[in-house]
């Protein structure tokens, strides 16, 4: 029996590294998807959904702002939103990373869905934080922009699908 420990650990290791390899894998083609997207009429009306969105959010809040196709803006600062300011990116990876990993159906789609909504508001909230930032401290847009926003976004979107792999794939 002791002879049999080594066979079931290394079969444990490979099917290990052939998880990874699948979630690579679909990471890779998701990436590919992402920017095969760009310019296209789809990401487009996402782009103008998502600066539309963002003023209505900013003009609840009681800033003064208005829309321009895709620019948001006041008479004290604007921005324009482009696909990478879109939710598109991090939906289209988290989606990758929830079709890759091994579960039923009904815990994918539920998981890109509730994925695909909490990124989508979390991105909201960056763009009103970054238009206030851009507006009362222009010197530190391009720190929060860059650094503080972009960081965040990955990371949310890791612990969202970690989540979802601990909650919503687990077999009872």
């Amino acid at each position: 029996m002791a002879d049999r420990e080594p066979i079931v650990q290394k079969k444990a290791g490979v099917a290990a590294s052939g998880c990874a390899f699948i979630v690579l894998l679909s990471l890779a083609v998701s990436l590919g998807v992402y920017y095969q997207l760009f310019g296209t009429p789809l990401v487009d009306a996402v782009s103008r959904w998502t600066a539309t969105s963002t003023a209505q959010v900013l003009n609840i809040l009681g800033a003064s702002v208005s829309t321009s196709g895709t620019v948001v803006g006041s008479s004290s600062f604007a921005y324009q939103i482009v696909a990478e300011c879109t939710a598109i990116g991090p939906v289209i990876l988290f989606a990758g990373a929830v079709i890759a990993y091994a579960a039923p159906l009904r815990s994918k789609v539920l998981g890109i869905g509730v994925g695909l909504v909490f990124l989508t508001v979390l991105n909201l909230v960056r763009l009103v934080s970054l238009f206030y930032i851009g507006a009362a401290f222009p010197n530190y847009l391009p720190m929060a922009h860059y650094l503080v926003w972009q960081a965040a976004i990955i990371i949310s979107a890791i612990v969202m699908w970690l989540f979802w792999v601990e909650k919503f794939t687990r077999r009872s």
